[in-house]
């Protein structure tokens, strides 16, 4: 059995379809019909101890605490509501870039953080759009 698609990178899901010309209505690309950057979702922040957060105050924002996202041209960053980096998002979360630039931003709650013995910060997103 082969596979089937077009061999293209709009075959995979999370690529934004383009609408196509023609006589009838539709869509070609990787639509699934789901808009991941709607989902909620929740991480484990990678790099809490090394963030600006931990250096700064040499501890760990607490549960409950609020968080957002931003990307600073390099990679994806919960940051606290001053805007102090708390970790870095995986980068399987790398598509919020896309969704960052259209306009769509996230907001989120420390679900649960540990300064020792290595400091962890997890937390649920979701999306707010402009």
């Amino acid at each position: 059995m082969g596979s089937s698609g077009s061999g293209h990178f709009s075959d995979y899901p999370g690529t934004k379809a383009k609408v196509v010309t023609g006589d009838g209505t539709g869509m070609a690309g990787g639509a699934s019909g789901v808009d991941k950057c709607k989902q909620a979702f929740h991480v484990l922040l990678d790099d809490v101890g090394n963030s600006d957060f931990y250096s700064q105050f040499n501890n760990v924002p607490a549960v409950g605490a609020q968080l957002a996202i931003i990307f600073d041209t390099k990679r994806v960053f919960a940051v606290d509501m001053n805007g102090v980096k708390v970790g870095a998002l995986p980068t399987s979360f790398n598509y919020l870039v896309a969704c960052l630039e259209d306009g769509v931003t996230y907001i989120g709650l420390v679900s649960s953080s540990a300064a020792s013995p290595v400091p962890t910060v997890a937390a649920d997103f979701v999306a707010q759009e402009a």
